[in-house]
């Protein structure tokens, strides 16, 4: 492998381990390499090449799917949420919806005199 390709390989495998575990959630080659494509030029050889070596590193994870291998962050790097954090965050998703639906309300209602 060349000096250029080695860095750009180099390069590739640190914007897709990034990638996943910005977005925490799993994904095929082909849906990673159509999220990066336009911001990072990466070729799908290239992601689908890197994929497969950071599974082997145990930096991601891959599971098959049938004929599809999906990756994923390794869920191990993450801290525990307990139970109370999580009813925590289920209050405040509660009190937000209601606020919001009480401004579209009031938008709805400020709406409604402008126009009548």
């Amino acid at each position: 492998m060349s000096k250029g390709r080695a860095e750009a390989a180099a390069g590739a495998a640190g914007i897709l381990l990034r990638y996943l575990q910005e977005q925490n959630r799993p994904y095929s080659s082909q849906d990673v390499f159509g999220n990066l494509q336009r911001e990072h030029g990466l070729g799908k050889a290239v992601v689908v090449k890197t994929l497969e070596q950071l599974a082997q590193q145990g930096k991601i994870k891959e599971k098959m799917y049938g004929k599809q291998k999906i990756y994923f962050a390794d869920q191990d790097q993450f801290d525990m949420v307990s139970d109370a954090d999580l009813q925590g965050l289920d209050g405040k998703i509660v009190a937000l919806t209601a606020k919001m639906q009480s401004l579209q309300q009031s938008c709805r209602y400020m709406e409604a005199g402008r126009t009548g």
